[in-house]
């Protein structure tokens, strides 16, 4: 049993979003956001259900570009996959809860040897953002993706275990887990609308 109390938990940032991840479990993420006015949180997705309670403030939730007011004291429901975002037209604090695929997604491959080089960073941060904590895929690749580990240290520092299971030449594999939540907004690989619509964190 965990009991936490949020009013102790209310802490804004005037630079960025302040997140708080109470719960992480395979198919249940319960996470506290504290925004200033004016404060933003862009278009992204989940693969699980979301629930959004505003506990205080005002906010617009987007929903696939669609515009919804959320003020305190409201809730709204938003299924699993579908691009959202919101804005915080005051001081506002929201609980998130993504719920659904209790199950742990089986570990699966990701074969970037047929992939354009341009394209195999933002599919690897894609396909991470989207596990949840204990989950893992395996990469594989024609060369050893030691810049890819370094853009992953620097860009999701203390999420991921990076264990090599065959160290070529010709096919290097590696397995990708997830050993911690996202410690805020995650940075994108590359600022594109496909990398961004591609995570479901």
């Amino acid at each position: 049993m965990q009991i936490h109390n949020l009013r102790e938990l209310v802490e804004f940032n005037d630079n960025k979003f302040s997140p708080r991840v109470l719960m992480n479990r395979p198919g249940y993420r319960l996470v506290l956001l504290n925004l200033r006015r004016g404060q933003a949180i862009p278009e992204h997705a989940t693969k699980e259900m979301v629930t959004v309670y505003a506990i205080s403030g005002h906010i617009t939730f987007y929903e696939a570009q669609s515009p919804f007011e959320l003020r305190a004291g409201e809730v709204l429901f938003i299924e699993g996959g579908v691009p959202h975002a919101l804005e915080a037209h005051e001081d506002s604090t929201v609980l998130v809860v993504a719920a659904g695929g209790s199950t742990p997604v089986a570990n699966s491959e990701l074969d970037l040897r047929e992939i354009p080089r341009i394209q195999r960073h933002p599919l690897v941060f894609a396909r991470f953002d989207a596990l949840g904590v204990g989950e893992s895929f395996e990469l594989v690749n024609d060369h050893d993706p030691i810049p890819l580990h370094r853009q992953m240290g620097a860009m999701r520092p203390g999420q991921a275990e990076w264990s090599y299971l065959d160290r070529g030449p010709e096919v290097f594999r590696i397995r990708v887990a997830r050993i911690a939540p996202p410690s805020g907004l995650a940075e994108p690989a590359l600022s594109t609308p496909e990398s961004l619509l591609e995570i479901q964190r």
